[in-house]
């Protein structure tokens, strides 16, 4: 039995599967999806599912794979915007599991990439796709993830960033305006401060300073044809396709880069707008490399979860990625 999972600081799927040496897959048995407040911490939320799954007592679990929001280290991990702290070993303890993994959440999303059909997402700049390159796995949600994965080699190798950290630089005079706005709350403004849940709240409160909607309010708002709504999520969207063009520059992906994380898909009308691509390719003398590189929206919301699954079932072959 294979237990993933793929925790968020808002919502966190859980899935239990049975694995199949003989056809080398995984067979899901017995899947939820959780309300993380919810819980006090994992442990719980664990202890929760596994009641509700009614697990038998011939059913042990052989290997649970965690996709965590969070840096890991040695075996621990405290999630970056929700309060929990994780200690692999102890989790083996307590609930007799030979096997636990820890992966990055943007790992599990890159390799889970792999999983995707056709349907699965939208081309939002079309350009080739080496898939022996470097891929890139990108998205706004709760916070702001990123995680790369290595094709070049004959075996693939994933790496987790907290690049969603890193300065935001604005481009415009409007987006110096919305810096100082910031500045004027945070020490430090990373890019996860605006492309984010929260960070598209302060970026209607840049517009309305008076007044504070959820992200749902916001998005039902512009809707609706609000303009501080509207400009809200606008600036949201720049900002965001700035970034992403960055990571072009950055990583150079022939492989393309992939736009995950809940937001994306709730704003996909202004996301699939020309202003998008023109932000995107904003790059002065490297624009060429924006355009050369192939970018995706996700729209399966079980990227992540199918990335867990598959690196516990990688682990039970005992092969490499």
């Amino acid at each position: 039995m294979i237990l993933a999972a793929d925790i968020g600081g808002t919502k966190s799927w859980l899935s239990l599967c049975e694995w199949d040496a003989k056809v080398k897959g995984a067979k899901p048995v017995y899947e939820a999806l959780y309300a993380s407040a919810d819980f006090d911490d994992f442990t719980s939320l664990l202890q929760h599912f596994l009641q509700a799954a009614e697990l038998e007592a011939n059913h042990v679990i052989d290997t649970m794979c965690l996709a965590l929001p969070g840096v890991i280290n040695n075996g621990r991990c405290r999630l970056t915007n929700l309060d929990w702290a994780l200690d692999r070993e102890a989790l083996q303890s307590t609930f007799t599991i030979p096997t636990v993994l820890f992966v990055n959440d943007f790992q599990a999303a890159a390799i889970g990439t792999k999983s995707l059909k056709a349907d699965d997402f939208i081309c939002l700049n079309a350009a080739a796709v080496d898939k022996k390159a470097i891929t890139v796995v990108t998205g706004a949600g709760t916070g702001l993830g990123m995680a790369w994965m290595d094709s070049t080699q004959a075996s693939q190798q994933l790496f987790s960033t907290e690049g969603g950290h890193c300065d935001f630089a604005p481009t415009t005079v409007e987006q110096m305006s919305l810096l100082r706005f910031l500045l004027e709350q945070y020490e430090h403004v990373s890019y996860e401060r605006i492309l984010s849940g929260a960070g598209l709240v302060q970026l209607y409160r840049f517009y309305q300073p008076d007044h504070k909607q959820t992200t749902q309010e916001i998005n039902a708002l512009a809707r609706q044809g609000n303009a501080e709504a509207n400009a809200a999520i606008r600036l949201f969207v720049a900002i965001y396709a700035a970034y992403i063009g960055n990571l072009a520059l950055l990583y150079k992906p022939a492989g393309g880069i992939y736009i995950a994380g809940g937001i994306a898909k709730h704003i996909l009308p202004w996301m699939q707008e020309k202003a998008f691509i023109n932000h995107y390719l904003h790059k002065g003398r490297m624009r060429h490399l924006a355009e050369n590189t192939a970018v995706f929206l996700v729209t399966n919301n079980r990227l992540g979860l199918e990335g867990a699954i598959l690196l516990a079932q990688i682990e039970m072959e005992g092969r490499r990625l």
